[in-house]
């Protein structure tokens, strides 16, 4: 297992079915997505062949109509993730997978799908896409945009966590609880020297976005220790080496994510990949909600023409 797939499998371990990349307010999936993808799959012939790409724990297809009789397919580098999809959708049928290398034959599905999937496989992965659309059939996803809602909000983010990373708050914490602990005051003051000036930095950084791993872990440190005395040493030392795991495996994803996000020219180099591909009628807009300034995703929809 190569570290994308190990990555992924550990967020898919953790979220299951619940790992959402766009959420609404109370942290539920956010109905525009939903909305989306009914109208999608509205009209759509019996029995079509539908392929989600990248498709984590199966969102797209929680939004097909029920009693259809289409053929899906999931595809995805994770086989946790797949996992949730055949616990989820028994009917579905699972390839382990990356997007930008599908063993499946060329013009096997009317319709290919992706909702914040596709474009971590890169540039490339448009061009498998392309193979893959029969004639007639078509490509609907949502992709991460450059400097979208997601986007900014997850760049601030990667930036505090770092942050929590570079000044050592986890390690200053353990120094701080284990001298607390052992009532040494000297190695008490040493500790609180060390961890008073992090802290600062980590709060500060609460200031900034309240959203993310390093207030989560600030938050969750300060409860514990005003509370020590209710628990064990040994139960807040290991919370904050479970969050030396949580912290990298948040920076790793929100990389990947950053990394993900598309940009003008990467759409434009898309639409050329795909009119290589002989694919058509590419469109590429903004997709926007209520209540966000930014745009949360790019909408891409493309067709394969019937030969005349």
């Amino acid at each position: 297992m190569n570290n994308s797939e190990k990555g992924w499998s550990d967020y898919w371990e953790k979220d299951g079915a619940d790992g959402e990349v766009f959420v609404n307010a109370q942290g539920e999936r956010h109905p525009a997505l939903a909305e989306f993808w009914q109208q999608q799959f509205a009209g759509l012939p019996e029995g079509s062949r539908i392929i989600d790409l990248a498709s984590g724990a199966g969102s797209v297809f929680a939004h097909l109509p029920e009693g259809h009789d289409h053929q899906l397919f999931a595809a995805d580098i994770s086989q946790v993730a797949l996992k949730a999809v055949e616990e989820r959708f028994p009917n579905v049928m699972t390839i382990e997978c990356s997007a930008d290398q599908v063993p499946l034959d060329d013009g096997a599905f009317d319709v290919v799908v992706s909702q914040f999937g596709v474009e971590y496989a890169g540039i490339g992965a448009f061009a498998e896409v392309a193979r893959l659309i029969a004639t007639e059939g078509r490509f609907v996803a949502l992709c991460h945009v450059r400097e979208g809602y997601i986007d900014t909000s997850n760049r601030v983010q990667l930036t505090e966590a770092k942050l929590v990373a570079k000044i050592d708050f986890i390690d200053k914490a353990v120094n701080l609880i284990t001298a607390m602990f052992a009532s040494d005051a000297q190695a008490i003051r040493r500790a609180e020297d060390d961890f008073v000036p992090a802290a600062t930095q980590v709060g500060n950084a609460i200031g900034r976005s309240k959203k993310g791993i390093h207030a989560y872990l600030f938050l969750g440190f300060r409860e514990l220790f005003e509370k020590r005395q209710q628990y064990d040493l040994a139960d807040i030392v290991g919370w904050l080496d479970d969050m030396r795991g949580e912290l990298d495996m948040n920076i790793d994803r929100l990389t990947r994510m950053c990394e993900a996000a598309m940009s003008v020219d990467d759409i434009n180099t898309v639409k050329g990949r795909f009119k290589e591909a002989g694919v058509e009628d590419v469109l590429c807009t903004p997709f926007e909600t209520l209540g966000n300034d930014l745009p949360v995703a790019w909408h891409f929809t493309a067709r394969r023409k019937k030969l005349q």
